[in-house]
């Protein structure tokens, strides 16, 4: 029986996908001179630490400086998108499945591969401290192995104080779903479009597709065998 929910953030709940795959572009013109394909971007990019998915495009061939600033120009990047975007807002119909998880008192955090100033500011911008306590949300600090290892994931579930098989997780990426599913997560619910679904449905763990939260029914998560 699952008991707690845990939430992917980039793409599960905001859909940035555009802003993320524009800022991709970008530092992939730059390493590598040609721009990412939507296959990159769910197969290998998505939900992966940015000084990942870096070294993956220049073959591991930066020095540390040149890759940590390369990392800093994307994140730099991203919080200018989302200051102009109106696509930087919750997912549709994520504030009432929220308040719903508020009301019944389930426990619920963040597992991302965001740093804790992305997160500031997204609680800041968002309001998320109305149904999250930022201090139980698994971040990006460079202390342990990120998605597709499965450590965000059982740092999370660790911090509700639940295995990770009493978790649902919402993840949109490969590797955030390979994450989830190694962390001992058999109960994954896969977010994006139709195009990602098809992929994302076929991997290990995951039960339900949805599009957005507005198809989520949270009485049927709950009890899904």
């Amino acid at each position: 029986m699952i008991k707690g929910l845990i939430f992917d953030f980039n793409g599960v709940i905001v859909d940035d996908y555009p802003i993320q795959k524009e800022a991709w572009n970008y530092i992939s013109q730059v390493i590598r001179k040609k721009s990412v394909t939507d296959l990159e971007m769910i197969n290998v990019i998505r939900g992966v630490p940015a000084k990942d998915t870096v070294s993956w495009m220049s073959n591991n061939s930066l020095s540390p400086e040149r890759l940590n600033k390369i990392v800093e120009e994307k994140a730099t990047m991203v919080k200018k998108l989302f200051a102009q975007s109106s696509l930087f807002c919750l997912n549709k119909g994520l504030a009432e499945f929220l308040d719903e998880l508020k009301f019944k008192n389930i426990p619920r955090t963040i597992a991302t591969s965001s740093s804790l100033e992305d997160m500031q500011f997204s609680f800041s911008r968002l309001g998320l401290n109305k149904w999250f306590d930022i201090n139980l949300v698994i971040y990006n600090d460079g202390s342990y192995k990120g998605k597709p290892a499965p450590d965000p994931y059982l740092k999370a579930a660790a911090k509700l104080n639940l295995s990770p098989s009493e978790c649902a997780v919402f993840e949109d990426a490969v590797s955030g779903i390979k994450s989830a599913h190694a962390a001992g997560s058999d109960t994954i619910v896969a977010v994006g479009s139709d195009e990602r679904l098809k992929k994302l449905n076929q991997l290990m763990g995951v039960k339900i597709c949805i599009h957005n939260f507005t198809e989520i029914n949270l009485d049927n998560l709950l009890n899904v065998e």
